[in-house]
């Protein structure tokens, strides 16, 4: 499995320690103090690993997306990197 980025981690991160609901760009700027740039590329970069499901309706300037939601997926690649020891 291939690691999420540093950016990609803090977005991981940072919704796995919330409630399971949807979240804006503008929620995950207050929670991971990224920029919207950032924030773009770290859901992107989840996206494409399955950890987010992307809800696109009318994208809010400057996010690329409406709202996001983990995935179990991205439950399943949080627990496997917060495992002690592990690097994969």
């Amino acid at each position: 499995m291939k690691k999420p980025g540093k950016n990609a981690e803090k977005v991981l991160y940072a919704l796995v320690g919330s409630e399971m609901r949807q979240y804006t760009g503008k929620d995950l700027k207050g929670m991971t103090t990224l920029s919207p740039q950032e924030i773009n590329m770290a859901v992107r970069e989840l996206e494409e690993m399955g950890a987010v499901e992307v809800h696109l309706r009318t994208p809010q300037d400057p996010y690329l997306f409406t709202t996001t939601t983990l995935t179990a997926k991205g439950r399943a690649i949080f627990q496997v990197m917060a495992a002690p020891g592990c690097d994969t």
